[in-house]
Formats: structure tokens, C-alpha cells, sequence
């Protein structure tokens, strides 16, 4: 069975890995010259800065993929929660706006996080050499053009970068917009990818000469929706540097994005962190990025079109996690649902 895997991000390689460990000959194409997504590291200094705040539940979807891949030494020490200092609301609250990474309330029980050792392109580094241990052929740098479907209205074919892939079923691993476009090639509804709307933020990572944050491990100010947490261990700092005195902090801004929301995340710092922007050694701010794919009851159902051969995985797919956690677990459930479908 041959199956192709649209997008190279987090979701995208957990569905390849899937597959091909199932028995399919596999083809992952991605858009981008390098695969990994959102999460992989945009840049490289002294410093391990991973491009915003990325806590791995300590039994969410993602580690448990790890688990499996037998990569235990990218799970890194335990982030400490109790420590963790809400400002406006009590700690459960403060607690939920972490796991969920959004203002919206999130019953249900608090994880445990830890600390990904390497950070997240450590990560997502594992998921490749994952990949190629069970055959996954990866494409970097082709584009997902159309989806043909045969008379049976089964998928025949991909079109990737002008070429004609012949196989029985695709996930596609790509944003809402980009996966609607997809579907539209084929004749099937797009609707609900396309009232999928982004929740962007504004977010400030940065790594610091001292530790201003002291005594706590991070903060929520409920009013402003602003979080920060400390994401300090040791292989994050420079050789030779003292974690203890050294940190990485990581700083997202919930309730949304452009310059003001910016300046709330350094307001909030200047209150609680004082003196932290003359310790800083390398700072990234980010006026406008993409967290969320879609808000929680905009997210779309990935069996629709499992008969016809096309699974869909991402964040903005149904799922009991969140985030990257989310995006693991549908691209694992994708796989799994069109290899039960033949």
C-alpha cells in the first residue's frame, strides 16, 4: 500500500512514522526546504532558544510517540509548577492557560510537564531518524498541487511539484486553508477547514545573564492574558555558564497580537522581573505568530473523507490534547484509521 503524507511539521511525521511501521510504502512532501514545522529552531547562537514556549506533557501525545521510538534522553527534568506564580486568579487557572495555551477555561486534569533536553528541534530531529529507520522517503522543498480520485471516488493520486503520484491514501498535514485547498482539487467540501480562523499572538523569547524571575518558575497575569515561563536546564545554556545563574524565558501574550500586545508581555516583565532587559543576551520578539490553528469548537473531523483515501491531521483536527500533543495524536489517528479503511 502506497501513501503519501502531505506536510512535514509534527503531525505530519508522526502520520508518516505511523504508516510506514504499518507496512506503506510511504512519501512525506514538504512545502519547505526543512522538515519539522513551527517548532524547529529559526535561528542559532550561544544559546538553545527554542522559537516559543514549548513545555512537553509528560504523558501527552508526543511523549508517548517518544516513548515508543525508544528516545528517552530528549525528555528532559520535570518543570516545576509549584512554583509557578499566578497573578489575578488562583493557580488552577493559571495552570489550565498553560496546558491549553489559551484564556479559554480547560476542565479537566492538570499534566506534569518537563523540559524537552535539546529543545524541540531535538525533537523533531528523533521523529526523522525515525522516519528513515522504517523507509519514509522524505521530499523537502515539493509542493502538494492536487488530489485526484478515481471512479469509485477512492484517491488515485497526488500532483506534487507537476509529477503524478499514484497512491491509495494521503493525510494531509497542512494548515486549514492550505488542506481546504486540497480537498477543493478533488471535488470535496472544504467548509469546515475554511471557517477555521487563526489565533495569533505576540510573543517574547529571550536569554538572560541573571535571574530575574526568582523565586518562581513562571507567571500568568490573568488580566493582561500574558504568560511567561522559565525553560532554564543546562544544555540550554552556554558551555562553560552556570545554570543558576542563567535563563531561558519564554513569554506569549494570549489575548492576542501586533505591537501593543508586545508591550504588555514587556510590561508585565518590567514589573515582575525587574532589571531583566540589561541581562538580556539574546532576545527574539515576535509581534504576530500563529498558536492556535483554529479556536477549540472550530476544530474539524478528520474521518470524513477516510473512505475516499484522504485522512487529515493537525492541531485544528478533533483531539483530547492540545497544540503539538494534538497534532501527534491525529497524525498517529489518521494513519491508524486508513490502514483499518482498506
Amino acid at each position: 500500500m502506497r501513501s503519501v503524507v502531505v506536510g512535514g511539521g509534527v503531525a505530519g511525521l508522526a502520520a508518516a512514522i505511523q504508516l510506514a511501521a504499518d507496512g506503506h510504502e510511504v512519501l512525506l512532501a514538504e512545502q519547505r526546504d526543512t522538515l519539522g514545522g513551527r517548532v524547529r529552531m529559526r535561528e542559532k547562537s550561544r544559546w538553545l532558544l527554542d522559537p516559543g514556549l514549548h513545555l512537553l506533557r509528560r504523558k501527552g501525545a508526543m511523549n508517548q510517540l517518544l516513548r515508543k521510538l525508544r528516545a528517552p534522553r530528549v525528555l528532559g527534568p520535570r518543570w516545576n509548577s509549584h512554583d509557578f506564580n499566578p497573578i489575578g486568579c488562583d493557580k488552577r487557572r493559571a495552570l489550565e492557560a498553560l496546558t491549553t495555551m489559551s484564556t479559554e477555561p480547560a476542565p479537566g486534569k492538570i499534566p506534569h510537564f518537563v523540559i524537552p533536553r535539546g529543545g524541540w528541534s531535538s525533537l523533531v530531529g528523533r521523529m526523522i531518524a525515525a522516519g528513515n529507520q522504517v523507509g519514509v522517503t522524505f521530499n523537502s522543498g515539493s509542493t502538494a498541487e492536487s488530489l485526484t480520485l478515481g471512479s469509485s471516488g477512492k484517491l488515485s493520486s497526488v500532483r506534487i511539484s507537476g509529477k503524478e503520484i499514484e497512491c491509495d491514501a494521503v493525510v494531509i498535514a497542512t494548515p486549514p486553508r492550505v488542506s481546504a485547498r486540497l480537498l477543493e482539487t478533488a471535488g470535496l467540501d472544504p467548509a469546515p477547514l475554511v471557517a477555521c480562523t487563526e489565533q495569533r499572538v505576540a510573543a517574547l523569547d529571550i536569554a538572560l545573564e541573571g535571574r530575574p524571575m526568582r523565586p518562581y518558575s513562571g507567571l500568568f497575569d490573568d488580566e493582561s492574558g500574558v504568560i511567561a515561563v522559565d525553560m532554564t536546564s543546562p544544555d540550554r545554556i552556554p558551555e562553560g555558564a552556570d545554570s543558576e545563574s542563567c535563563t531561558i524565558l519564554h513569554a506569549v501574550n494570549l489575548s492576542g497580537d501586533g505591537p501593543d500586545a508586545l508591550a504588555q508581555i514587556k510590561e508585565l516583565l518590567d514589573s515582575r522581573c525587574s532589571g531583566w532587559r540589561n541581562m538580556t543576551s539574546t532576545r527574539r520578539s515576535t509581534e504576530s505568530v500563529m498558536l492556535h490553528p483554529c479556536s477549540q469548537n472550530q476544530r474539524v473531523d478528520a474521518s470524513k473523507h477516510i473512505e475516499a483515501g484522504i485522512g487529515l491531521a493537525g492541531a485544528h483536527v478533533i483531539s483530547n490534547y492540545h497544540l503539538s500533543d494534538a497534532a501527534v495524536d491525529t497524525g498517529r489517528a489518521a494513519a491508524k484509521a486508513l490502514t483499518k479503511s482498506r
